[in-house]
């Protein structure tokens, strides 16, 4: 039989143990809403493209300011708004690559701390 107090250190390993788990689940639902909200965003944006390439009047732009345009009236602000929309999805993509790398390792060291020291599970 077990003494209480080994008792005790099994239930805090299983608690322990379910509240990674609870907290992995929930980092995964996060990385796949963020990558379906990235999606609807690239989505959203490529199906209103073409309303907007339509709107743009021939002969008020060079060839070169076509695409700074469709976005904004002027073409300085429409290279803002490319600009920006460019970073906010760089960003994006870097937080979403950090956070994947981040669960890998926690799940290879979950994995390796389930292992005994002969390599048997627990």
């Amino acid at each position: 039989m077990r003494s209480n107090e080994e008792r005790i250190a099994e239930v805090k390993r299983r608690i322990a143990e379910k509240e990674y788990k609870k907290r992995l689940r929930r980092e995964w639902a996060a990385a796949v809403c963020c990558v379906a909200a990235c999606l609807a965003v690239i989505v959203g944006v490529s199906l209103s493209m073409p309303d907007t390439v339509s709107r743009i009047e021939m002969g008020t732009s060079s060839g070169l300011e076509t695409a700074a345009t469709m976005l904004g009236g002027s073409t300085a602000l429409g290279y803002i708004v490319v600009g920006l929309l460019a970073f906010v999805l760089g960003v994006c993509v870097t937080v979403l690559c950090f956070r994947i790398r981040r669960l890998n390792e926690e799940e290879q060291t979950g994995e390796q701390k389930g292992e005994n020291t002969d390599g048997s599970h627990q």
